[in-house]
């Protein structure tokens, strides 16, 4: 039977005689290698080695060589530095893309550390290349966050009722050796129990020593006001994530509906989602430069300043509102089935009673005005589906209006609320796709760093499945200036489309460029 034949391992083989050849000329690698010389990086804040004035000594790499390193290296899961200087001495694209280069692993890793800061400028510049090429819908977004794994253990995380737990656990078991070796000294018998003397008295100092350690942690607790701490990454938290303990760092995005493009990205060591809606909204609207949209997101969001904050800035919030009262989360009526009379400023129930205002009170900083009618409440037959109290209490926010338009827009626009899932869990996926694993740098800067090459990562996979590397390329060409390209890199540009375009048919070459 005809099989079809590998080559004979015994034959020579050359490599291409140009470096030029080892990459394709359709390559995605070559709109990054273009897209990095075109970034004014001393401008965004790469630090730029200092040349030794006296010439002694090994020249430095250029930034923009160890970007492309890292940015190629994150696109292919690519990240420890041992591994990125592997690849440039086995990777043909590799060595194409760094002109035969071969940094050492120190250097490439001291590349990421001293520009943890500024990766996020590069990200910057890739999404004002899709404004440009009207890749924002920037009318309908999704926030959301995801919990990826620090370099910390669990084991190495202690929060105050843990430390309380761990100091209990060891005053117990030192109150139990001690009494065993009173035993053992009453009674002249070394070995009536399961331990010798020796073995207790070393347990007890190594007890002792545990006690003092925790009891050391509890005082650095409380003297920073801190509510964990970490013993290998210092700024990672634990938090829950689909019902397991993990240690780790919060992820925010916003992304765009039209083309599921990562807008911006954030990362906190907040263990809640709450709070972060209107930061990631103003994020979002500086990016795109825009006055108004619609930001959806999941109820744990929901924060009542956090809505009247985006209602101000011009992003229309649409987040479910949460089960806040012990009614509404024990299945009573909620306050929903309340309705406001603004003209009377009272709250009508479901058994047609009018709950008046009775007093102002101070929420968590917020004022709150309580309404009741207890002698309404003393005779309502039905009571037994309201409350558990005397009567029922129903406050209002100062600024409970913005939750009622909001409410109102939600419940116009149900579609909106419902493609958030839709918008959002496919770029999660492949952010974690990117980095396997968890993070490998330590502290929130240096996994911010991480986070930005993954998100550039990621809206390049998205422009090279909707664009194609042709128009990629053709939409540098076209907004060069506006982004800072060099004029050579330009001409380069130039001469490399008009040898692509040669080879493309009159149809090809108008989608190309349009």
């Amino acid at each position: 039977m005809n099989w079809i034949q590998g080559w004979d391992r015994n034959q020579q083989h050359l490599l291409p005689t140009q470096v030029e050849d080892y990459v394709a000329p359709e390559n995605p690698i070559r709109f990054l290698d273009a897209f990095v010389d075109g970034v004014d990086l001393c401008k965004a804040g790469f630090a730029f080695p200092k040349e030794n004035s006296k010439g002694r000594g090994r020249p430095s790499y250029h930034p923009s060589l160890l970007l492309k390193l890292f940015l190629y290296g994150y696109l292919f899961q690519i990240r420890s530095s041992r591994r990125l200087e592997q690849e440039c001495n086995r990777n043909l694209e590799v060595m194409w893309l760094m002109a035969g280069l071969k940094p050492d692993h120190k250097t490439i890793a001291d590349f990421r550390k001293n520009n943890a800061g500024v990766f996020n400028k590069v990200v910057g510049q890739l999404v004002r290349l899709c404004r440009k090429m009207d890749l924002f819908g920037a009318e309908l977004l999704a926030v959301d966050g995801t919990k990826i794994k620090a370099q910390n253990s669990p084991a190495k995380n202690w929060s105050q009722d843990k430390l309380e737990k761990q100091l209990a656990r060891a005053e117990e078991r030192l109150s139990q050796y001690l009494k065993d070796i009173d035993e053992a000294d009453t009674q002249n018998q070394p070995h009536c129990h399961a331990l010798t003397k020796e073995q207790l008295q070393q347990k007890i100092e190594k007890l002792r020593e545990h006690k003092k350690q925790t009891q050391e942690r509890l005082e650095t607790l409380k003297q920073n006001g801190q509510t964990q701490l970490s013993a290998t990454d210092a700024e990672s938290r634990g938090m829950r994530c689909q019902g397991r303990h993990l240690v780790g760092y919060n992820v925010q995005g916003v992304i765009d509906a039209k083309h599921h493009l990562l807008v911006v990205s954030e990362v906190t060591n907040a263990a809640s989602d709450q709070g972060q809606l209107a930061p990631m909204a103003r994020a979002a609207k500086n990016e795109l430069e825009i006055e108004q949209a619609t930001i959806t997101a999941d109820g744990g969001y929901f924060k009542n300043q956090d809505i009247k904050e985006c209602q101000e800035m011009g992003m229309e919030p649409h987040v479910p509102p949460g089960l806040n009262s012990s009614c509404e989360r024990a299945g009573l009526y909620g306050k929903a089935d309340f309705t406001y009379d603004s003209t009377r400023n009272l709250y009508v129930c479901p058994n047609s009673a009018e709950l008046s205002y009775r007093r102002e009170t101070e929420d968590k900083g917020k004022r709150v005005f309580n309404y009741t009618n207890s002698k309404a409440c003393a005779q309502c037959p039905l009571k037994s589906k309201c409350t558990t109290s005397k009567f029922r209490t129903i406050s209002r926010w100062e600024h409970e209006e913005c939750i009622e338009h909001m409410l109102t827009r939600m419940a116009a626009h149900p579609e909106k609320l419902a493609a958030r899932k839709t918008l959002i869990e496919h770029p999660w996926g492949t952010i974690k796709w990117l980095l396997p694993g968890g993070f490998l740098l330590r502290g929130i800067k240096k996994v911010r760093a991480e986070v930005s090459l993954a998100h550039w990562a990621y809206n390049f996979k998205r422009l090279v499945n909707l664009l194609g590397f042709e128009k990629l390329m053709a939409a540098l060409r076209r907004f060069g200036a506006e982004l800072g390209l060099k004029g050579g890199l330009c001409a380069l540009i130039e001469l490399f489309l008009e040898r692509t375009l040669a080879q493309m048919s009159k149809e090809e070459r108008f989608f190309a460029l349009n």
